[in-house]
């Protein structure tokens, strides 16, 4: 394949200049944090990357997976270096990014820790980061962070400042309770965000939604978080295909569920959510991302407050015998109806949510 990184910056760059003449400067943000592996989450990442490129954005993959898993390798794409590298003064950022067909650059960043550099770097690293940050914020208005499921931990610091936080996990028990665990942690060192969550592998999808919704009730119970149902991604037999030919999967199989999955997403991650915060600015959430903060303390439980249930003693999902365990019935909580309360006023906000994808027909959040 055609290495397209002599063309690519200044494409990238005329094309943030035009969306900025014409008023859309607003950073479409969304971190996909895996609590399993083997889910297809970095096919999802790649097909809703590929989508919202197609949709007009200039599209940058912030890739935490190792190279071996990196989607960057689907198309043939070399890591050069990494974007902890960049940020460090170590390699120029153009070194570090990947462009790909179908208009998606990629960086790899498995190195990005906890602190957001790497080890090393040069003398006035704190202005090379800035200036990086400002480059990634003038050519891209759109950033997408594959998060492998062995390192969920390292980008909780981050989940605060992405526009939306998506955990997917398969239909099985093992998987559903290990995604769970991560979205325990995130709800207990981030706090309330936009939680989605997406089941994949999926061949069947009223099986896949009624998983999902015993997982909502869950974490609407113990963790008080509401989880909004990004919808199912269909076992897909184009998704492999489309991976050895190197070539986007819109590109190769436009007509594939997979790939209509990965539209409909994106159309969902492109408009504007409603918020009782306002967001922060473009720069600020690219420093949030990649260089984070702290979390709140080193013991998460420290975190919780007092209106969250204690997950270790009656969450059916952080248990060892999450399979078998019966999920709770709200209504037999005398509790409950005054988090239910709470819940139905938020849901009374309007929002401007297309149905997700996978359930058609669906506007509604979780929490009702």
């Amino acid at each position: 394949m055609p290495d397209h990184a002599a063309g690519g910056g200044a494409f990238e760059d005329q094309a943030s200049s035009l969306r900025r003449l014409l008023g859309g400067s607003m950073l479409r943000s969304a971190l996909f944090i895996g609590g399993d592996s083997g889910i297809g989450q970095t096919a999802l990442v790649a097909g809703t990357a590929e989508a919202m490129a197609r949709r007009g954005h200039a599209v940058l993959v912030v890739d935490g997976q190792p190279h071996l898993r990196s989607g960057a390798g689907w198309f043939g794409l070399s890591p050069r270096g990494d974007l902890a590298e960049a940020l460090s003064g170590q390699r120029r950022l153009d070194e570090v990014l990947l462009h790909a067909a179908g208009g998606v650059t990629w960086a790899p960043a498995a190195r990005l820790g906890p602190a957001g550099l790497a080890g090393g770097g040069v003398d006035g690293a704190a202005e090379v980061a800035d200036r990086v940050l400002g480059e990634l914020s003038a050519r891209f208005d759109c950033v997408l962070v594959d998060v492998p499921a062995d390192r969920a931990d390292r980008w909780w610091p981050a989940a605060a400042h992405a526009g939306a936080v998506l955990l997917g996990s398969t239909g099985a028990a093992r998987s559903v309770t290990a995604t769970y665990s991560a979205l325990k942690m995130l709800a207990l060192e981030v706090g309330q965000r936009r939680y989605l969550w997406w089941m994949g592998r999926a061949a069947d999808p009223a099986a896949a939604e009624a998983a999902w919704g015993k997982v909502a009730q869950t974490a609407r119970r113990f963790l008080q978080v509401r989880l909004d149902y990004a919808g199912a991604v269909p076992l897909d037999a184009g998704v492999p295909r489309a991976q050895r030919l190197r070539r986007p999967l819109s590109a190769v199989f436009p007509a594939s569920p997979a790939a209509a999955a990965c539209a409909l997403l994106a159309e969902q991650l492109d408009l504007p959510v409603s918020a009782q915060s306002p967001p922060e600015a473009p720069e600020a959430v690219w420093r949030g991302l990649l260089l984070g903060e702290a979390p709140l303390g080193p013991d998460p439980a420290q975190n919780r407050g007092g209106s969250v249930g204690d997950p270790g003693v009656d969450d059916p999902w952080t248990s060892s015998g999450a399979a078998q365990r019966v999920l709770p019935d709200p209504a037999r909580d005398p509790t409950q109806t005054r988090r239910q309360a709470a819940t139905q006023t938020a849901t009374q906000i309007p929002t401007q949510n297309p149905a997700p994808f996978g359930a058609p027909g669906r506007t509604a959040l979780v929490s009702r």
